[in-house]
């Protein structure tokens, strides 16, 4: 034990007589910066109906509607034309078969919290020349097909069922996620190819038909819009 004290006690000694003094090296700093920007979600790409894997592009040469351009977390993308054709005067209530080859409805949800929303369907008074016309017509639009890119296969899908509705009546919900539904939906009435030698020109869709009354048929091309409201169930 004493030994081992002296050989300490000379080494502390050497430290303070005659060892090197201890010299610190100079830092040197700097700063970044670390940034992120967020921005409201651009308008969801238009699926088509028959494959919604692809991409669509509407064309209103055919009768078919613009997106949109909705943006944001949850959004109605798409909404639908009907067109009816031209007819003569027919000499008792008539139903009219739409001509439309894919009619359809897509709503996309990339909110955070997914919860229920509802789309409703309006009809407004028909019109031609300025004036009121066809009282009591109606659409009747049978249950859709629902669908949705593969992707998205096995997420709890929207419910819909056939509605009808009358011509300045009141809104009727078509298609509505209990659950919350996420990404891109779509509600489709696929129609009947009926053209000759299957050009693809000529479509008959018995999905969505018009009720016209008899007295109502007048000559002139009656136009009436179509509302379609998408709720969120979140205040």
């Amino acid at each position: 034990m004493k030994k081992q004290s002296i050989v300490t006690s000379l080494f502390a000694s050497a430290l303070l007589l005659g060892g090197p003094s201890l010299v610190f090296a100079e830092t040197s700093s700097g700063s970044s910066t670390a940034t992120i920007t967020f921005e409201t979600n651009k308008a969801p790409d238009i699926l088509d109906p028959a494959n919604p894997d692809d991409s669509y592009t509407p064309d209103p040469g055919k009768g078919e509607n613009t997106p949109t351009g909705n943006t944001g977390p949850l959004t109605l993308d798409y909404a639908p034309n009907f067109n009816f054709g031209t007819h003569e005067i027919l000499g008792s209530d008539a139903i009219f078969e739409s001509t439309d080859e894919k009619p359809f409805l897509q709503v996309t949800d990339r909110r955070v919290v997914l919860s229920e929303w509802t789309v409703t369907a309006k009809l407004n008074t028909f019109t031609s020349g300025g004036e009121n016309t066809l009282p009591g017509a109606s659409l009747s639009i049978a249950e859709g097909i629902v669908n949705t890119p593969t992707y998205n296969i096995g997420a709890t899908a929207p419910v819909t069922s056939a509605i009808e509705l009358i011509a300045g009546g009141e809104a009727v919900d078509i298609l509505t996620s209990t659950a919350g539904s996420p990404y891109s939906w779509l509600l489709s009435w696929l129609g009947t190819d009926v053209s000759p030698e299957t050009d693809g020109s000529l479509w008959s869709n018995a999905n969505i038909t018009l009720n016209v009354p008899l007295n109502q048929q007048i000559k002139g091309t009656h136009v009436a819009t179509i509302d379609w409201v998408l709720t969120d169930s979140i205040p």
